[in-house]
């Protein structure tokens, strides 16, 4: 009967704990959202303007990683951040919509299959990710439409947009890696009441 209450416990702990991570999560979308929206460019002494990562590609992936077991959701996450990516960026909507879905469900299925959770292979995925975003935004924006000929922007925007996206991704990773620390999957340990143990032998 003890076991049986303290694995109930368990349970609400790990549900309510859940919650907690999805409204962190969301929480951080927004934030991203704002730091995406308050321009395009951040602007370094030393280096001129440069272009401001896409936040929201990463997070969205390191929301697939830790919650590799739930690919819906993880897709459904995507989604949103693609989709307050194409209102911060201003393209079509749900053309990011669609992709970072994707990525972020097939992320999340080859976590939960074949890898663990490493930075080493987050930054692998996370780099496929905002690769297939960053060829495909180029390609139907501005490639196809002859608005680059001397590829200007890909060299001056789109490179380095891509290079600072995946940089961003490294500390976005080890907050959602903090973040599951306090409120990942219960840890406690649970002893059988005696009475059991006893009947047992």
């Amino acid at each position: 009967m003890t076991k049986k209450m303290n694995m109930d416990r368990k349970k609400k702990k790990e549900k309510r704990n859940a919650v907690i991570r999805w409204i962190i999560y969301y929480l951080l979308a927004g934030i991203g959202y704002i730091f995406m929206s308050t321009g395009k460019v951040i602007s370094v002494s030393d280096m001129g303007r440069l272009p401001m990562p896409l936040v929201l590609i990463p997070v969205a992936a390191a929301a697939a990683v830790y919650e590799s077991a739930s690919p819906f959701y993880s897709a459904l996450f995507g989604c949103v951040c693609g989709l307050l990516t194409d209102s911060a960026s201003g393209t079509l909507v749900s053309f990011n919509g669609i992709i970072i879905g994707f990525c972020s469900m097939m992320i999340s299925l080859v976590f939960l299959f074949y890898m663990r959770r490493r930075i080493l292979n987050f930054i692998l995925l996370c780099f496929g990710a905002s690769l297939i975003q960053s060829s495909l935004h180029y390609i139907f924006f501005y490639l196809l439409w002859g608005y680059d000929p001397d590829s200007g922007i890909l060299t001056g925007i789109f490179i380095p947009e891509f290079i600072f996206t995946n940089i961003s991704g490294i500390f976005i990773y080890l907050l959602f890696k903090l973040i599951d620390r306090f409120f990942g999957a219960v840890r406690e340990h649970y002893i059988e009441d005696s009475s059991e143990a006893i009947t047992r032998e």
